[in-house]
């Protein structure tokens, strides 16, 4: 890093809504061309977490109105991130897609604009997250997609090299030895990197389908099914979003899984017994005639939660448990309520939490939490499984906040920028500068984007 600049953080949480702005400071900085030959910044703006990171992004020498809304992060694999923007004028397509990287070929972010990605995809009936692979100097993006017809699973590669088109390959699944062959649906909600050309795409109710996107023969993923799951989440299988209880990550050759359960106790409602008239001296007129029939009954009670946490490499037949923590372990937290301390100390336990974010290193999982489900005020918790402590209670905006399904994605940055010396002009937006690329390699818009950056 540069002298004075203090280490990033090697994983961040992405907020996937952007900022329409052009920052000046703490960015990391790159630039493409839209089909029209218009520019686009965007630029990464860093906070440590639980603090939410984001992009900004913007059109040199335009305003904001040349979005219809802000830009959207799609989703992120590794340092990958796609970009969805909706352009209102300049351009034949409206909405375009945009892949950042942390790390492009020469060690700086880089942002590459894949070309007619809307029409393949309706086309294809792409399924979303991507993947993204970083192969020598190019990129290459997969996607998966699902013959209703044929029951088949589709592999679609796009490479960054010029004039590359889509390529399409039936997918082979292969199950572990003495799985049932039962019908194979993986609706995934991530893509992992898992290294090399190796991807996973993640369904977090039934596995993850491991496939090599760089591998020029046919196309060959084997199932890694999930981990069992806990008691009190089987009634939810199926019927729930997975990210509001688990999640899978890589790192250092190993694939980790979390996963949440919220502790429920089964308590008997007691009423009651009714009055009598014949004991009573007075009857008032407020008093109806007839009580209401009541009975006793039965309800589920929130006693508390817990984490667990599994791993395994690549290589193995099994998972094997990492870390556990329960609620009653991490004691009480004094939240910030109205932007100030509210002065009380409540048990960690009381707080609604959902939706864990797992760290590479397997320790530290993120929790969006609340004191009731559609309360105003949330925080993301840092709960570090290993000591078995909070390891900070973050506020953060509860506007169109679901707690089961928050706005914001996991992002691993200082792997790709902390390792060599280069990548410390990651704290230096213009120091990141660098001509754009287009996955066309169309000269024509270049020189455009040239005479463009001058004039600006």
């Amino acid at each position: 890093m540069a002298a004075g600049n203090p280490r990033l953080p090697n994983f961040i949480l992405l907020d996937a809504t952007t900022r329409i702005s052009d920052p000046r400071n703490g960015t990391a900085t790159a630039w493409a061309l839209t089909t029209a030959g218009l520019t686009i910044q965007v630029s990464l703006v860093v906070a440590a977490p639980p603090r939410l990171s984001h992009f900004c992004v913007c059109c040199p020498g335009r305003d904001a109105t040349t979005f219809a809304h802000a830009p959207e992060v799609v989703c992120s694999a590794g340092d990958h991130a796609l970009i969805r923007a909706d352009f209102t004028t300049g351009d034949s397509e409206s909405q375009q897609h945009f892949i950042y990287r942390a790390r492009g070929p020469d060690d700086r972010p880089s942002l590459d604009l894949i070309p007619d990605f809307t029409g393949y995809s309706r086309a294809e009936l792409l399924h979303l997250p991507l993947g993204f692979v970083s192969s020598r100097n190019h990129l290459v993006i997969a996607a998966l997609s699902y013959g209703t017809k044929d029951s088949q699973y589709y592999l679609h590669t796009l490479s960054s090299e010029p004039r590359s088109k889509w390529t399409k390959k039936l997918l082979q699944v292969e199950l572990p030895h003495g799985l049932s062959r039962k019908q194979l649906v993986i609706d995934h909600a991530k893509v992992i990197a898992l290294g090399g050309g190796l991807l996973g795409w993640v369904d977090l109710w039934e596995g993850i389908l491991i496939c090599d996107v760089l591998e020029p023969g046919a196309a060959v993923s084997r199932l890694v099914p999930m981990p069992k799951l806990l008691p009190s989440n089987k009634p939810l299988y199926g019927q729930s979003l997975p990210r509001a209880i688990r999640d899978v990550t890589f790192s250092r050759g190993y694939m980790r899984c979390v996963e949440l359960e919220e502790l429920v106790e089964l308590r008997v409602r007691t009423v009651p017994p009714l009055p009598d008239p014949w004991d009573m001296d007075e009857l008032q007129d407020s008093e109806l005639a007839i009580d209401p029939p009541q009975e006793d009954g039965e309800e589920y009670v929130t006693v508390g939660w817990r984490l667990i946490t599994w791993y395994r490499a690549l290589t193995w037949n099994c998972w094997r448990k990492g870390n556990r923590v329960h609620s009653d372990e991490l004691g009480s937290v004094s939240p910030q309520l109205g932007g100030s301390a509210c002065g009380l100390k409540l048990p960690l336990k009381d707080l609604r939490v959902a939706a864990p974010i797992l760290r590479g290193d397997g320790d530290a999982v993120y929790l969006a939490s609340a004191l009731h489900k559609r309360d105003p005020t949330a925080w993301i918790v840092a709960v570090d499984t290993r000591r078995k402590s909070v390891e900070e209670l973050m506020p953060c905006s509860a506007k169109g906040l679901y707690l089961y399904d928050p706005t914001y994605i996991p992002y691993v940055l200082t792997e790709y920028l902390n390792d060599k010396s280069d990548g410390a002009q990651v704290q230096t937006q213009n120091a990141c500068h660098h001509t754009p690329r287009n996955f066309d390699g169309s000269e024509k818009k270049r020189q455009r984007l040239s005479q463009t950056e001058s004039e600006v």
